[in-house]
């Protein structure tokens, strides 16, 4: 069976209360209240929102519309003298004709009705009520002076009428408070049943006292709750963050742990080395991407990190000489950071050895000038080349006997004049030496021992090209040995003996 919603009354009573109580979700109702005064649940033109807010709000917005109204001072109650019902005004709620007729306004901007003796018990709030009969069976003067009473005590209503009033006051004023509200009662009800123009300032007087002082206990009470729920606030905050920070160092310890594995991992290493490798050539994008394909990408990095990332590092480091990855969140920062580490380190080093090997073909190593022209090519094609002016090979093919005359370097880049002047600075007090290279790579030392010169040139020829860090030094000395001596066991076919007796010289 449909259930009423919204009576007409009570849908009239809401649109006349709307204009002083303003709610948001009543606004929004207005147009569908106006064009419907019985509001069912099983309504067709009511929406689902529109039913679950007046089901859930309705009874506050009555409420709330109550208190918006009070009785007409001057004439609050009339009793129209016809006995013929077409002579009876209507009432604005209901819309029947009333012959007892409240007169109510609007406290917000005074808009006066009509409201009959049943709409004013449905929908009038208990001050309202009480005046009401007050009016009707006392004193026909009570509303006005009621009015006067709460202009000069404003608390009167609220000790009357609010039920929420001092809602923090300890246990043991309650007494008290009863003692106030009952007292207030009884006076303001004796003033209003008799014709008064003097308000009962000394009746009201030890009740009105008490209430300052009920009010100060519960403003007290209020804060001490205050301070209370505050402290608890805090320590569940201290708490939670506690706990959210041992949540945090649990999973930071994991993924620490874990990441410390993954970069510590050979695979890790050997791929981020070679795609930095790639990286500082300077590859066009589909060039670099074809060679990364060729990567075999470790499984530990697959959900990592994917082609388009590593090719959207790759451009941010040919435009900006660095790797940041800010566009590429998901990316982990540690990655990025050891791509953009590795990445750096190998284009300084193709930097410090395109200059040696600049110098060296200009000036450090004795050739011809169509040796020295043929060994800058190369050079030039490369992407450090490239960012030199042209006319700089020129001047290189000449540099070395100007330098010999005393002239100065000609006018170059600042960059590379300055890794000239280095290598200059570093030159032996007659002749010229070659720049030596920080690092040797294998394919290096094998062209310095394809020449079958003996173990102590090739050492000669090391030093004299090379400055390696002391341990690398050391570590390659030992292979160039190690490599000499194999050779010539291999040649005196001795290879199975000697390794015998090395590893019985080992184990004992």
């Amino acid at each position: 069976m449909p259930t009423t919603i919204l009576t007409p009354a009570e849908n009239r009573f809401l649109q006349l209360s709307q204009r002083a109580l303003k709610l948001p979700d009543l606004t929004r109702l207005m147009p569908l209240l106006r064009d419907h005064p019985t509001i069912k649940d099983t309504s067709d033109f009511l929406p689902r929102s529109a039913r679950q807010a007046l089901l859930d709000q309705r009874v506050d917005w009555l409420v709330q519309g109550s208190e918006a109204w009070k009785l007409l001072a001057d004439s609050p109650y009339v009793i129209n003298p016809s006995n013929q019902r077409t002579d009876w005004r209507h009432c604005a709620l209901c819309h029947k004709p009333v012959r007892y007729e409240y007169h109510v306004v609007l406290r917000q901007d005074g808009h006066k009705i009509v409201v009959g003796s049943e709409c004013v018990k449905k929908f009038m709030s208990d001050e309202m009520q009480y005046l009401m009969t007050i009016t009707t069976e006392d004193n026909i003067h009570a509303v006005a002076q009621y009015d006067d009473l709460t202009a000069h005590y404003p608390q009167v209503p609220e000790i009357m009428w609010d039920q929420e009033a001092l809602p923090n006051l300890p246990k043991q004023h309650h007494q008290r408070h009863r003692w106030v509200q009952k007292g207030t009662r009884h006076t303001v009800t004796g003033y209003l049943k008799h014709r008064s123009t003097a308000v009962p300032d000394k009746q009201l007087s030890p009740y009105l006292t008490e209430y300052t002082d009920l009010q100060a206990a519960d403003r007290e009470a209020t804060a001490a709750l205050a301070e209370r729920q505050q402290r608890r606030q805090r320590q569940a905050q201290r708490v939670a963050e506690h706990d959210e920070q041992a949540a945090w160092a649990a999973v930071d310890a994991a993924q620490t742990a874990a990441e410390k594995r993954l970069r510590a991992s050979a695979d890790y290493q050997a791929y981020l080395t070679a795609v930095a490798a790639l990286i500082v050539q300077h590859l066009p994008l589909t060039e670099f991407k074809n060679q990364l394909a060729k990567l075999s990408m470790p499984r530990s990095l697959q959900k990592l990190i994917n082609s388009y990332q590593l090719g959207v590092m790759a451009t941010e480091f040919a435009q900006r000489g660095e790797i940041k990855a800010a566009r590429l969140q998901i990316v982990p920062r540690y990655l990025v950071a050891d791509l953009n580490r590795l990445s750096r380190h190998l284009a300084a080093q193709r930097q410090r050895d395109w200059n040696d090997d600049v110098f060296n073909v200009a000036v450090g190593f004795d050739l011809t000038s169509e040796q020295r022209q043929v060994a800058l090519v190369p050079l030039q094609k490369s992407w450090e080349g490239r960012q030199v002016p042209a006319n700089v090979y020129a001047d290189l093919l000449t540099v070395k006997e100007r330098l010999a005359q005393g002239q100065p370097l000609p006018k170059w880049p600042t960059a590379l004049t300055r890794a000239f002047q280095q290598r200059l600075d570093r030159q032996p007090q007659s002749g010229w030496a070659p720049a030596r290279k920080n690092h040797v790579t294998p394919k290096q030392l094998r062209q310095l021992v394809t020449s079958k010169a003996s173990f102590n040139q090739v050492t000669t020829q090391f030093h004299r090209l090379y400055a390696l860090p002391q341990a690398d030094e050391d570590m390659t000395l030992s292979a160039l040995a190690h490599y000499y001596l194999t050779v010539r066991d291999q040649q005196e076919k001795r290879t199975a003996a000697t390794q015998k007796l090395v590893e019985q010289l080992l184990n004992d």
